[in-house]
C-alpha cells in the first residue's frame, strides 16, 4: 500500500493509467514470485526489490533522467538470502 501510494504521489496515476508523457504504467499484479522480497516491482524486464518509498522515488527519477536504475535488492540481499546471515540445516545432526 505505502509503494502504491507513492507511486501515484510521484507519478499521479493508479492502476491501469498511464503518464501523459506515455512513459509509465501502472499495472498491478496478484504475484511477481518475490513474496520474501517484497515490496517488489518490475519495471519491464527487471525487479526492484525490498523496496520503500524513498528507495522508489529514487529509482523513478533515476529513469526520469534517462540513467537506468540497478534492478535487485535495495537491501543488498543476494537473490531471496536470508537476512542477518541466518542460515538452516547447517548439520544432520538429526539424521
Amino acid at each position: 500500500d505505502e509503494i502504491e501510494k507513492s507511486i501515484f504521489d510521484t507519478l499521479k496515476i493508479k492502476d491501469g493509467q498511464t503518464t501523459p508523457d506515455n512513459m509509465f504504467t501502472l499495472m498491478k499484479v496478484e504475484c511477481l514470485g518475490a513474496c520474501v522480497n517484497a515490496p517488489i516491482l518490475q519495471i519491464n524486464d527487471d525487479y526492484f526489490e525490498d523496496l520503500d518509498e524513498e528507495k522508489f522515488s529514487k529509482i523513478i527519477d533515476q529513469i526520469d533522467k534517462n540513467q537506468k536504475p540497478k534492478p535487485g535488492s535495495y537491501r543488498g540481499r543476494l537473490s531471496s538470502e536470508p537476512e542477518n546471515i541466518r542460515k538452516t540445516l547447517l548439520s544432520n545432526k538429526n539424521a
